[in-house]
């Protein structure tokens, strides 16, 4: 895969957060997230997270077709600084067909 982390700027759109699929999520991932929520990692693992459809980890609760629970009616993450790896890495590290379809600086 290319390198794209100098090129690409992220336009804080939410159209990725809207693509099928799931978020996973890591234990670094519960502790910042629970810790940005102000919540212990159980009580965000119960509150937010669920077994993969795969079993073998944790995914953010919600619909594989619905928009990520962290997306906010103006398609902004509410957790942002603290969003998990998954989101940090796009697209350094991850990408799709059906997100760059869709991604605002993808296609710049």
């Amino acid at each position: 895969m290319e390198r794209l982390k100098h090129d690409f700027v992220c336009q804080r759109c939410g159209a990725c957060c809207r693509v099928p699929g799931v978020v996973r999520v890591t234990d670094t991932d519960v502790e910042r997230l629970a810790k940005h929520l102000g919540l212990t990692a159980e009580a965000f693992i119960a509150d937010y997270t669920e077994l993969s459809p795969s079993r073998t980890g944790l995914v953010l609760k919600g619909e594989p077709t619905a928009p990520c629970l962290f997306l906010t009616d103006a398609h902004q993450c509410r957790v942002h600084r603290a969003r998990p790896q998954q989101c940090r890495d796009y697209p350094e590290r991850w990408r799709s067909d059906e997100i760059e379809a869709v991604c605002q600086a993808m296609r710049m």
